[in-house]
């Protein structure tokens, strides 16, 4: 089983779906992209890539932290660390055309949905941080 996320300023929405995509299968990968890949996709990151990454192996659900995971999730990747299924929350994520980010995933049959959290994003902790 593996999940991938930007993870930053990593927070209890995160570490419930890691926790939830643990419950999916026997080990967990977990995909971290880079400062770059975020910045292309979502903006700038608040914490550096080694700060999440640390973060992410310091969490009790997590088997392997995979650096330097793509965006876009490709069955390739999947099949080069022998991973079966990928999870992401309900909220799915699209690529710069606007196409689902896991389309190729779901197409082969290898996507699992965790229930995401409500209540808590990352972008609304920044504009928390931002009124004070």
């Amino acid at each position: 089983m593996c999940i991938r996320d930007s993870f930053d300023m990593l927070h209890f929405g995160h570490t419930n779906a890691i926790r939830q995509a643990r419950s999916l299968g026997h080990e967990l990968f977990v995909g971290c992209h880079t400062d770059e890949e975020i910045m292309k996709y979502k903006g700038p990151p608040i914490m550096h890539s080694a700060e999440r990454y640390e973060a992410l192996r310091n969490c009790k659900w997590v088997d392997f932290v995979v650096e330097d995971y793509p965006y876009v999730t490709r069955l390739k990747d999947m099949d080069r660390f022998e991973i079966d299924y990928v999870a992401h929350g309900d909220d799915i994520s699209v690529d710069l055309n606007g196409r689902n980010s896991y389309q190729e995933i779901i197409d082969a049959g290898r996507f699992k949905i965790v229930k995401r959290t409500d209540g808590i994003s990352t972008t609304d902790l920044v504009g928390r941080m931002l009124l004070c």
